[in-house]
């Protein structure tokens, strides 16, 4: 190594790519799969190294909830469903798992769990040291070479969700979160004129804090929204924080800071077949108050905490027991939606604006949708959804340099609404996620490395 005082210092990089790729919705066909999942490589562009390597690594644990178990074993790993594929994975079954001195360590102990789905949640991806990555087998790109896997029949209903480890391992670095809309096509369905696919899925990614691949209270958004505003962000580049606050998400989809949200009514409300949820929206639930924990007396209130603020509900309507139609006050941040779900629908309660939807503070004479032209269903349950609009950059206070010490877990799901109708049936869209790391030493203002304006720094 020559001397830093007297020579150019280069930066090392090295940029690691994963996809989610290839997801469909037909008949038969059409696919869910990954390209491009992991490749590994380093460029200089003219700088010398002086400094030491930068040394990024990337775990994931990849889920599908698609198609039964029964019904189509071969889209999932030996371990069922929803485990598709996992790295590292020492046996070969979908499932992460580490092979150490003493025993192999999984993700999740599927014994322990009588329905894969809830091993899922109930699971946390492993944290690796540096030491032991050499004894990480490569990944698998079977049975097709450029894809991980391949599922058809993906239906309105379906989801997905992959949760990356990642760590430096040699000297601190920045790091950016990058996405890219690498294909897409119309399936050629009678009715496919309408919205395209990457319109329609529903995607978020945040700081997935315990790696659990649920986005838990308190953890922070990265991005949300349809799938091609979200790889269209992403594209830009995002600088990850390696300290992220929870308070960078603002509950205000519109981006003001001010609650003087709107009033809504039942004329704001449209009939949503079978069961709505604020993830299929692409909002985030502020709180969900099932029918047993409801007021069911005329007059009476009930006030809910929940983690952006509380709910108060008032009901106007009670029949037989059942809230037939109720009134809300919000305290502390507004909604971008209200689901109330009664019969085998959901009202979905929200105002458009154009360029989105409005803020509400509070609402007025809403319920579940009418069983005839004057009586409702009963309540069954109530969302209360929001949106999460986090800054395009870390705050100047939160730390965006990694230290080579833990693990780091980044996540990213995806969502087709169960209400999305045939306008998608037989597209596909294909698309890559992507890590970059740049040193940190020598190199306090980064310069983001997907600005195809900005070249690369040296000093």
């Amino acid at each position: 190594m020559t001397d830093d005082n007297t020579n150019p210092i280069g930066l090392s990089r090295r940029r690691v790519l994963g996809g989610i790729g290839a997801i469909g919705v037909a008949s038969a066909g059409a696919g869910l799969g990954t390209t491009a999942f992991f490749s590994d490589s380093e460029t200089f562009e003219d700088n010398t190294l002086t400094a030491g390597e930068l040394d990024l690594s990337v775990t994931w644990q990849q889920l599908y909830y698609g198609a039964a178990q029964t019904t189509r074993p071969g889209d999932y790993g030996d371990a069922e469903r929803p485990f598709v594929n996992a790295f590292p994975d020492s046996d070969g079954d979908g499932l992460q798992s580490f092979e150490r001195e003493d025993g192999v360590h999984e993700y999740v102990d599927i014994d322990e769990y009588a329905n894969p789905e809830d091993a899922a949640k109930a699971g946390t991806n492993l944290e690796f040291a540096c030491a032991e990555i050499a004894t990480f087998d490569e990944p698998s790109f079977d049975p097709n070479g450029d894809a991980l896997i391949e599922l058809d029949d993906v239906k309105p209903g379906d989801s997905g969700e992959i949760t990356f480890g990642i760590k430096l391992c040699d000297n601190p670095g920045y790091i950016w979160l990058n996405g890219e809309l690498v294909d897409e096509s119309d399936g050629g369905h009678p009715e496919s004129n309408g919205p395209e696919l990457a319109d329609e899925i529903q995607a978020r990614a945040w700081y997935d804090t315990d790696g659990n691949n649920v986005f838990d209270v308190g953890e922070t958004p990265i991005i949300a929204g349809t799938l091609r505003d979200v790889l269209a962000k992403l594209n830009d580049g995002v600088l990850l924080a390696y300290d992220p606050d929870p308070d960078l998400g603002v509950p205000d989809p519109n981006g003001s800071t001010g609650l003087d949200g709107i009033m809504l009514t039942e004329d704001d409300c449209e009939v949503v077949p079978r069961n709505p949820t604020c993830e299929d929206l692409g909002l985030f639930r502020a709180i969900k108050i099932e029918s047993e924990d409801l007021p069911t007396t005329v007059g009476e209130s009930e006030t809910y905490p929940t983690p952006v603020g509380d709910v108060t509900v008032t009901a106007t309507e009670v029949e037989g027991g059942d809230l037939r139609e109720f009134d809300f006050e919000l305290s502390g941040f507004e909604v971008s939606a209200v689901i109330v779900k009664g019969g085998s629908d959901g009202n979905v309660c929200r105002r458009p604006d154009g360029d989105g939807y409005l803020t509400a503070a509070s609402g007025e004479g809403l319920g579940a949708p009418f069983r005839t032209e004057s009586k409702r269903y009963g309540v069954s349950h109530i969302s209360f959804c929001y949106d999460l609009v986090p800054p395009e950059e870390p705050p100047e206070d939160v730390p965006v340099c990694f230290e080579p010490s833990n693990t780091r877990f980044i996540a990213f799901e995806w969502t087709l609404p169960s209400f999305v109708g045939n306008e998608v049936q037989g597209d596909s869209v294909a698309f890559d996620l992507s890590f970059y790391a740049e040193q940190c030493r020598h190199n306090p203002d980064p310069t983001n490395p997907f600005d195809e304006s900005a070249n690369t720094t040296t000093t």
